[in-house]
């Protein structure tokens, strides 16, 4: 069974600066630095219908190759990322990326369904624990996680 994992995070500033960078493979590797390494990801902005086999070695030890990243929706005029990722452990990996106002600040929200299998429970704490620490590096004046299993 799937889980679905939440993060909101909350910046100041504008929503249209803060998507700008979402948009921008290098902020994500920024983000990671220390806890993951990347190979055979884009440089500059990602586009819609781009598709990626990246490797991804977490904390210079565990290698996951050919994690797949399929760049399904870029929707600027809503601040939407839309992506499908599954790799050899992790057959689905559905992540919704959201920037919007609220308030006198911006909520950029992961949404992130994950099928896993059998490791499905372990696949998804792992999601909560990563997208959290994107935001503590990107410095987030307050973060909020939800994990709920898929309907």
């Amino acid at each position: 069974m799937a889980a679905v994992v939440k993060i909101s995070a909350f910046y100041p500033g504008d929503a249209d600066a803060v998507f700008a960078e979402a948009l921008r493979f290098e902020e994500l590797e920024e983000a990671m630095r220390g806890l993951a390494a990347y190979e055979g990801g884009p440089t500059g902005e990602v586009k819609e219908g781009d598709a990626y086999s990246i490797d991804v070695t977490f904390w210079g030890v565990f290698k996951n190759k050919g994690h797949v990243i399929h760049v399904e929706k870029v929707d600027r005029a809503n601040r939407v990322i839309q992506s499908r990722e599954h790799n050899a452990s992790v057959r689905r990996w559905d992540h919704n990326l959201s920037v919007q106002p609220d308030g006198d600040r911006v909520r950029w929200t992961d949404s992130i369904v994950v099928d896993a299998g059998w490791r499905t429970p372990f696949a998804a704490r792992f999601a909560a624990f990563v997208y959290r620490r994107r935001h503590r590096h990107r410095r987030a004046l307050e973060i909020r996680k939800q994990m709920t299993p898929a309907r």
